[in-house]
């Protein structure tokens, strides 16, 4: 060990000098400067501190949307699916993907429901001829009903319990607004009884009408296009034959009182014409079994036509929807209609092919609604001819209805048959002929639209057959009244008042305006329950 020896002559080092032991790390100490070169070496390879901090922040919103998607990927679907398909729509067209989650219909057509009718019913129901005595193919303006097609059909039998007593259909301006006479004592609004059931009809039948050649072509104007709202087809069409006699509303008003809540899937007919009816200054009516040239008197004598068809766009399955009738051109065959959906081709109507139009026509029983103002009243009689006459239409729509099923054997023609049957009060006959219709598959939506196989099933005390079908409509959506409503009576009709109330409200809760639900529940509270006609 190098020692050295200090006096007092020898000179201290001072302490900035490098090789002064006394500021030298202790042995073994890392706390040895570098050299400069490896300090910017590393300096070179280190992240700076805010990229340290971005990164972190984007590791960290990467888990996040890891979990956040796994977490989606199981909530959203329910979720989705439970909202209202108004809001699901929405997002739809915001995220197309969304259209995976939407909800699935079990089945593509109606179930066939055990026990139903065979050949030999459908044989029996084509050979059928005396019920129509001599009734002949309808033309407007023709011949009349005879008293012995008047009465066929009245000995069928028809629960609930009280007597039936058949009396003419509600009116308005003199002529019914619905589709047959009735057999419900207390209607919705009471118009008076006569004092026994009537045969002949209370008007004079239009027996020599004046012929009146069509123009080739004819076009109303002054009617204002209006594109529907969601789920609006049956009020905005309605506001814009309105608008041809100076209605200046939009489709809302008259949708608050067609159907208040906005996922209501349908408006029918009759419900269209009492709106008519009770909030405007004109009236309306309604037929079954109409045809082309009746549309083409109508519309030529400046009275606009409304008319429910089937429809299927692209991407959708089939689905019913109203048009406007606004004018017809022979030339090119073709009618022209405001669509509330698919537009009025720049107010000049959109062209509906002879040729095809009748086909989805006949997918409602060639139903039509025709509004007119009531100091027009004997001028529409003309037009209408014996078509005037409710229990005419009908004979006529089953006519037709039987003809084409004998020709073709189609769904379409079993299940018009069952209407025209239910119209004319023969249950019996429409059970048969909605059997052989749902052996033929109809579209799944049928029930959402035309409810005639619930009243026949439900007058031929079928009733289970009844709850079947409305656990089936109501499993696809709730919100058709109808469905609740049937419900209801069978309930009713089976002693059980408190399930067919909380039936009745149901319907209530989706259509307050819903006048049978209203009728039916008043009188099982008041113990005077009696069957509640749909179609006033």
């Amino acid at each position: 060990m190098d020692k050295r020896h200090t006096t007092s002559e020898t000179p201290r080092v001072p302490s900035n000098v490098p090789n002064d032991h006394d500021h030298l790390p202790a042995p073994g100490s890392l706390n040895i400067p570098l050299g400069g070169k490896g300090r910017k070496a590393r300096r070179r390879g280190a992240l700076p501190g805010w990229a340290k901090a971005l990164l972190a922040v984007g590791t960290a919103l990467i888990a996040f949307g890891l979990v956040a998607l796994v977490i989606g990927i199981i909530v959203f679907p329910p979720f989705y699916r439970n909202l209202e398909p108004r809001y699901q729509q929405r997002i739809l067209d915001i995220f197309p993907l969304a259209t995976y989650f939407k909800p699935t219909v079990a089945f593509e057509v109606l179930p066939t429901l055990g026990g139903g009718a065979d050949s030999d019913a459908a044989q029996h129901l084509l050979e059928m001829t005396d019920d129509t005595g001599d009734f002949q193919t309808p033309q407007p303006a023709a011949a009349g009903v005879t008293e012995e097609a008047l009465s066929a059909g009245d000995d069928e039998p028809a629960p609930p319990p009280p007597a039936d007593t058949s009396i003419p259909a509600p009116t308005e301006g003199g002529i019914p607004v619905g589709m047959a006479p009735t057999q419900e004592p207390t209607m919705l609004p009471t118009y008076a009884p006569p004092t026994q059931a009537a045969i002949e009809p209370t008007w004079t039948p239009n027996l020599e009408p004046t012929a009146i050649p069509l123009p080739v072509t004819h076009r109303l104007d002054n009617i204002r296009y209006e594109l529907q709202g969601w789920n609006n087809c049956g009020p905005a069409t309605m506001t814009m034959a309105l608008s041809y006699y100076g209605w200046t509303e939009n489709q809302y008003p008259a949708a608050r009182w067609m159907k208040p809540h906005t996922e209501d899937k349908n408006v029918s007919p009759w419900q269209m014409v009492r709106f008519v009816n009770e909030n405007t200054g004109v009236k309306a009516l309604y037929r079954i079994g109409g045809t082309t040239q009746l549309l083409k008197h109508l519309v030529a004598a400046g009275f606009p036509v409304i008319i429910e068809e089937g429809f299927q766009p692209a991407g959708e399955d089939w689905m019913g929807h109203y048009l406007l009738l606004m004018g017809y051109d022979d030339n090119a065959q073709q009618f022209l209609a405001f669509d509330s959906y698919l537009g009025s081709n720049q107010g000049n109507g959109k062209p509906h092919p002879y040729s095809v139009f009748d086909e989805w026509w006949r997918h409602f029983n060639r139903i039509f609604i025709v509004i007119y103002e009531p100091s027009r009243e004997m001028e529409l009689r003309g037009v209408l001819g014996d078509y005037v006459d409710p229990e005419y239409a009908a004979r006529a729509a089953l006519e037709k209805a039987r003809a084409e099923a004998a020709q073709q054997d189609d769904k379409w023609a079993w299940f018009n048959m069952g209407t025209a049957y239910n119209a004319l009060g023969m249950y019996s006959e429409a059970a048969m002929a909605f059997d052989l219709a749902m052996q033929r598959q109809l579209p799944w939506r049928m029930l959402w639209y035309q409810f005639g196989p619930y009243e026949a099933y439900y007058h031929e005390g079928r009733y289970n057959d009844v709850l079947t079908l409305a656990e089936t409509n109501r499993s696809i959506t709730p919100y058709v009244e109808e469905t609740h409503y049937w419900e209801g009576m069978v309930h009713a009709a089976q002693g059980n008042s408190s399930r067919a109330v909380q039936k009745f409200n149901e319907a209530l809760n989706y259509n307050r305006n819903f006048f049978p639900a209203q009728e039916a529940k008043a009188q099982v509270e008041n113990g005077t329950f009696q069957l509640a006609n749909v179609n006033q």
